[in-house]
């Protein structure tokens, strides 16, 4: 079972980390990177997709998250495939397409929360209002894009590194009430 959860915060890193870098990118270059973005954003989600297949073919489990892990796999892969071999299409909607990404880490950053809540850890409170923010930036991504390319960039890159930031610290707190819930388990056994 540890390796499953071991195997869940190590994608969730890599797709946290690959989310800041992305954003520091766009954040520092907005103007020259163009079509050179659109590779980097469709490289990146092909291998989250990868990663997601991966995890889906290594592992025994059913139910749910396995078929969740590979339908994300699928869809990822392909929006990756997409994204590189249409960049200047892409270019004039990267916005919704950030947008509808940092949608879904925040509705998976919700889940992580409500796991974080049923461990008991008193401070939950701090991951639920990072992943509402999550899915905020998402929404305004989503339904408010700017017209204005080199603005809509850095706020992209603003938002990345935000939704990877915010993952980082979910994964703190994950670590920190499962370190928590392990003191529980072994002052209980020292009890018997």
């Amino acid at each position: 079972m540890k390796s499953i959860i071991q195997d869940m915060k190590r994608n969730y890193f890599v797709n946290a980390v690959i989310m800041v870098i992305l954003g520091l990118v766009l954040v520092i270059w907005p103007k020259s990177l163009g079509v050179l973005l659109c590779y980097l954003l469709g490289g990146a989600l092909i291998l989250m997709g990868i990663i997601q297949l991966v995890g889906f073919l290594r592992s025994e489990r059913l139910g749910f998250y396995n078929k969740f892990s590979m339908l994300m796999g699928i869809v990822l892969i392909l929006l990756g495939i997409w994204i590189c071999t249409q960049p200047h299409i892409v270019l004039s909607i990267v916005p919704v397409v950030v947008g509808v990404i940092v949608l879904l880490h925040g509705v998976m950053d919700i889940q992580y929360t409500l796991d974080i809540k049923r461990t008991g850890n008193t401070k939950w409170w701090i991951a639920l209002i990072a992943a509402i923010l999550t899915l905020a930036v998402g929404l305004v991504l989503v339904f408010k894009p700017f017209a204005a390319y080199e603005i809509s960039m850095i706020l992209l890159g603003i938002a990345m590194l935000y939704d990877g930031g915010s993952d980082l610290v979910l994964l703190i707190f994950s670590y920190l009430s499962q370190r928590d819930t392990d003191r529980r388990i072994r002052e209980f056994k020292g009890n018997e």
